[in-house]
């Protein structure tokens, strides 16, 4: 079963303001619970540390696992 966070649970995990989860929604993996303005968003755990790993590696270009 898949942990997701919400964006405050986010914003804690990452040490980020909530303005920067927003700022960022487009390019976070998330899923959103309805069409509304105001609909929940959610953040699956694995895809976003799989998010930031090779968001890290494509910056750093050197690194190699």
């Amino acid at each position: 079963m898949q942990r997701y966070l919400s964006k405050n649970e986010l914003k804690d995990y990452l040490g980020v303001s909530l303005g920067t989860i927003n700022n960022k929604l487009n390019e976070l993996p998330h899923v959103k619970w309805g069409n509304n303005r105001n609909s929940r968003v959610l953040f699956p755990v694995e895809e976003i540390e799989k998010y930031f790993d090779s968001t890290v590696l494509k910056k750093e270009g050197s690194l190699v696992k």
